[in-house]
């Protein structure tokens, strides 16, 4: 399975923000463009209009500054710009203060609002650009523009105090640029964070949904393969079943006879286990209907008590049965022994010689409460809920499961089909108990 793996996301946002600046760098030349062949036509019509006036100066700025505002425009989306990125903004404010030192020479009584009108020049270029820039350029601009609207109010005649306000207001606009630029800069990071995640999240659930196709396919491939060895499992144990009795009657040697029961033990086993996966399987897909019907709780101990006795007794392993005969739980009677069967074999597999186990029903809370105990070693906390998991068995060897990892995983499915739960608890007396609860009045079936 190959996989992109998604790029970081502080790699992501800082493209973003890349991509950001020059978009506004592009934007800054596609103004600065207009603007220059704007001005420049204004420049030739007053010219035309008053050509005794000297607009020589201004018309050749404005034909400098348009022929470079055409490069820039041609460049707006090479990286190159960000290299030069200072750059069109001294000429846009050289451009502004050649332009408007003509007009206060032209026009020297009106002096003082040319430079009045210079600042909004000056501020709107700050400003504007400002969005473009990085801090240092920002700083250096708004120093460059504050010196010429000083030159222009002093070629005004204006007094000092107006020049150190037209300073403070240069200053304000070139401060409020960095703000935004630098909120816009944060915000870009953040959108572009949120991105990088919803890009990690989607690869994450495609994975997610490729590995869940692949352990479907496994899954049919498994109950494919077990379904198609139960026929010949079956055959085995019949002609198992028949040869024991055949070395019985022909009174074989004993050798003979463990050995066939070995055999046909080994083989039960293997069938058991096939019906438990499939079981699983119909479980975990809600295809088993269960029979609920009110069984007395000592007519399914009694018989599990029963079914492990003998085994029981070749450890010295004492099996009893705690539970009155009046009190009754929903159950499904296919399924039910089979729960209880593993549980006890669980607790036999892992109960010392001469131990004891002791299956318990009692109601409480309006609930059935059957408990399995045993004298075999406590489970560690960690692992109290890992072992009803599928294919999960306890970390230490000593509570490791036999088998695929599939028992208490297959107890789980069925208390849960019963909407009851399981689970290790701590009994005084008892270093393990399982203890089941189950509805007392009984489940209506899905």
């Amino acid at each position: 399975m190959t996989s992109t793996a998604p790029s970081p996301a502080p790699e992501i946002a800082a493209q973003a923000a890349e991509s950001e600046r020059l978009r506004l760098a592009a934007l800054s030349a596609w103004v600065r463009l207009l603007a220059g062949f704007a001005f420049l036509g204004l420049g030739l019509l007053c010219w035309i209009l008053s050509p005794l006036l000297s607009w020589r100066d201004p018309l050749v700025a404005l034909t400098v500054y348009a022929a470079f505002s055409a490069i820039f425009f041609a460049l707006r989306h090479r990286k190159v710009v960000n290299g030069i990125a200072l750059l069109p903004v001294v000429l846009d404010l050289s451009a502004a203060y050649v332009v408007l030192r003509a007009t206060i020479a032209v026009y020297g009584e009106a002096g003082p609002v040319v430079a009045g009108l210079g600042l909004g020049v000056f501020v709107l270029i700050v400003a504007f650009d400002g969005l473009s820039l990085q801090r240092r350029f920002a700083v250096v601009a708004t120093i460059i523009a504050m010196t010429e609207e000083t030159l222009l109010l002093q070629q005004a005649s204006v007094w000092p105090r107006h020049m150190l306000f037209a300073g403070c207001v240069l200053g304000l606009a070139a401060g409020v640029g960095i703000i935004v630029f630098e909120r816009t800069s944060r915000l870009v990071h953040q959108t572009a964070g949120i991105e990088a995640a919803r890009h990690q999240l989607a690869d994450t659930r495609a994975q997610y949904d490729q590995l869940a196709g692949l352990q479907r396919d496994k899954d049919s491939l498994v109950q494919l393969i077990v379904h198609d060895m139960r026929g010949p499992l079956s055959a085995a144990i019949l002609s198992l079943e028949f040869l024991s009795r055949e070395l019985k009657r022909q009174r074989a040697t004993r050798d003979m006879l463990e050995a066939s029961e070995d055999a046909l033990t080994s083989s039960t086993n293997v069938a058991n286990m096939i019906t438990q996966i499939l079981d699983t399987t119909k479980l975990e897909e809600g295809r088993i209907t269960l029979n609920l019907v009110p069984v007395p709780v000592r007519e399914l101990l009694d018989p599990a008590r029963q079914q492990v006795l003998s085994r029981a007794q070749s450890k010295s392993i004492t099996v009893d049965v705690d539970a009155p005969d009046n009190l009754f739980v929903a159950a499904d009677q296919r399924l039910f022994p089979r729960l209880l069967d593993n549980l006890l074999s669980n607790a036999l597999r892992y109960s010392p010689r001469d131990g004891r186990i002791l299956l318990v029903g009692t109601e409480s809370g309006g609930e059935v409460v059957l408990s399995v105990h045993n004298t075999g070693d406590v489970i560690p906390i960690p692992d109290r809920e890992k072992i009803f998991a599928k294919f999960q068995q306890g970390e230490t060897e000593t509570h490791r499961m036999f088998g695929w990892g599939l028992g208490l995983y297959f107890c789980r499915l069925v208390v849960e089909a019963h909407s009851g739960r399981i689970a290790v608890e701590d009994v005084v007396g008892w270093p393990t108990s399982f203890v089941i609860r189950l509805p007392a009045s009984m489940p209506s079936p899905e």
